[in-house]
């Protein structure tokens, strides 16, 4: 019996399932792992509140917390543990979403867009209630819009959707460096 092979962009996709499926039921709280002492390793725990949307952009938090997660799970410097136990919290407030046409064709219509966001983030210590860390996160990407083609609205919606990804991603790992800088 011949066995055909999938693809290999459905067997990434499949994995990537399973990655986000152990992800969402993981939890939310994180642990940061630090080097202490004579090699020994502190944990610092960490509970990722869901993101808060301020902006007209629907859908915008859950990507950016989804994201944020997701970052932290692949970082191996960050490991989930249980919001009850966590001794810091991370909130996050999306503040401003802009969508900016920055090219045009010669009858005016858009042909490209550049998306940029600004976060506020901040990390408390449950245990004092004080501040770690209050920061502000700006990220930016862009994105083409296509051209003369029979499924140009569908493409569009992709392509936008793509760049709200790659937005997204690039506020987590911004977020991953200061969440190891002040927590380290």
């Amino acid at each position: 019996m011949q066995q055909t092979s999938r693809p290999r962009w459905q067997r990434v996709r499949e994995v990537v399932a399973v990655v986000c499926l152990v992800g969402s039921l993981s939890g939310c709280g994180y642990t940061v792992l630090g080097a202490t002492g004579a090699g020994r390793q502190k944990d610092f725990l960490l509970s990722i509140i869901p993101l808060n949307n301020q902006t007209r952009e629907p859908d915008l938090e859950r990507l950016m917390t989804a994201a944020l997660r997701q970052t932290l799970l692949q970082s191996q410097v960050l490991l989930p543990s249980p919001d009850d136990t966590a001794a810091h919290h991370l909130h996050g407030t999306i503040r401003r979403f802009r969508s900016i046409a920055l090219s045009f064709d010669d009858k005016d219509n858009v042909l490209q867009y550049r998306l940029e966001a600004d976060m506020r983030v901040r990390l408390v210590d449950v245990l004092s209630k004080s501040l770690i860390l209050e920061q502000e996160i700006s990220a930016a990407t862009e994105y083409l819009v296509s051209r003369g083609s029979i499924n140009k609205v569908r493409e569009d919606v992709v392509a936008r959707q793509t760049a709200l990804a790659r937005l997204a991603q690039q506020f987590a790992d911004k977020c991953l460096a200061l969440l190891t800088i002040a927590l380290l």
